[in-house]
């Protein structure tokens, strides 16, 4: 069931870019060998991904459908090829990629669709990492932010994973990885954040106030020299294609 939603980043795509955390340089031990591989990033918003791959010496393709996110993306990676795709029709031949990466977009594909769709471009052998980078539950404050930001009898909310399931398809060597870390903000980047995400984006304007108002208050009595230290996660799934 959907409502939509998914497509209402592009009305903040700049502030998506500006205030969403960018991959933790853990990540790359779950990517591997990056120099010279074919990339692909799917779901790939304003490029924060993206990026990550471009420095570590990766020739990046990235998927994005929405206009607006993609438009972004290209501004801050002119050289990157750049498609309007989704997850389950994508534009590329068979055995295109040594990698297919996705980061906090995978809750919002088609499944089984997306699974087959990314094995078909994959080269056998090659790799697919599904991770989600973002707020850590295992602090109590944290938790009480996020369920400010979401409400659990929301009909059309997109709970986050912390892995893929990617049994039963063309995949083997399937394994989980996790990582906690640590992002320092500033109040007003802290507050930026939650304007950023699909269950601020549909609420109204008094709402998302309210929630806004929350935000700065917690981030306010934990501040030490105007930053806070943020508990974030990474989780994902990793798994290499079995040979056709």
């Amino acid at each position: 069931m959907s409502d939509g939603r998914g497509r209402l980043f592009g009305t903040v795509a700049e502030l998506y870019d500006r205030y969403r955390p960018d991959p933790p340089e853990g990540l790359a031990a779950s990517l591997g060998e990056l120099a010279g591989r074919r990339v692909l990033d799917v779901g790939a918003g304003t490029g924060k991904l993206t990026r990550f791959l471009l420095a570590r010496g990766a020739r990046v393709s990235a998927v994005e459908p929405d206009d607006a996110m993609r438009a972004v993306l290209v501004a801050r990676s002119p050289g990157v090829e750049a498609v309007a795709a989704t997850a389950e029709a994508l534009p590329f031949a068979e055995a295109t990629f040594d990698l297919v990466a996705s980061s906090s977009a995978w809750h919002w594909f088609e499944h089984p669709a997306a699974e087959l769709e990314l094995a078909r471009v994959l080269r056998d052998g090659g790799r697919i990492v599904v991770a989600w980078n973002g707020l850590s539950r295992t602090e109590p404050w944290v938790r009480d932010l996020v369920r400010r930001r979401e409400r659990d009898d929301d009909p059309y909310r997109q709970p986050r994973g912390v892995n893929a399931d990617l049994s039963g398809g063309p995949y083997e060597e399937i394994s989980d990885f996790d990582l906690e870390w640590v992002w320092r903000r500033s109040v007003e980047e802290l507050v930026g954040v939650f304007a950023t995400y699909s269950g601020s984006l549909v609420r109204s304007d008094g709402e998302r106030l309210e929630l806004f108002a929350a935000v700065r208050a917690e981030a306010e009595a934990r501040a030490i020299d105007g930053a806070v230290e943020v508990p974030m996660s990474l989780r994902g799934t990793t798994a290499r294609r079995a040979a056709r």
